[in-house]
């Protein structure tokens, strides 16, 4: 590795990333508009972190649904149209926002049994495969990034 390989390196990431945030930042809008409650999670995240970093920023919406379904009498009433976004928004499972769900959504509420519960099916699917309960099979898996196999071809990776 040298400056010229790093920088060409890092150039190529940040293209990529830069492509997967529109979708991310729309979707955390809506969920905002969706569901008040959200709101202050936002306010408090971007006061901290002076920016919002969807993947936190949905860890600690993940804890709020935790605690609003221990506390709810009827967590799939109070909650239904959330899921029903999440499910929504999940599509074909293969999109900046369906990845954003799965490592910081699902990953942050699979122990979390009262809400696994109240999971969609492409949702459910995806925790059943975080949980080693089932396989992904051929069409559920992301195909790499262009980008990143030139990144892996730079550092000298197959």
């Amino acid at each position: 590795m040298n400056e010229r390989t790093d920088k060409e390196i890092l150039e190529l990431i940040g293209t990529w990333s830069r492509s997967l945030v529109p979708e991310q930042a729309q979707f955390i809008r809506d969920l905002a508009g969706l569901e008040p409650e959200i709101r202050p999670l936002i306010t408090e995240h971007v006061h901290d972190y002076d920016e919002i970093l969807p993947t936190l920023l949905m860890g600690d919406i993940a804890r709020w649904i935790t605690r609003v379904v221990q506390e709810s009498e009827d967590p799939a009433a109070r909650l239904g149209v959330f899921f029903a976004r999440l499910e929504d928004a999940w599509g074909d499972g293969q999109n900046p926002v369906s990845d954003l769900i799965a490592v910081s959504f699902v990953e942050n509420v699979f122990d979390e049994p009262d809400v696994v519960k109240l999971l969609g099916p492409k949702l459910s699917r995806h925790y059943r495969i975080y949980t080693g309960q089932d396989e992904a099979r051929s069409d559920e898996k992301r195909p790499v990034p262009e980008v990143l196999k030139k990144v892996m071809k730079k550092l000298g990776r197959s």
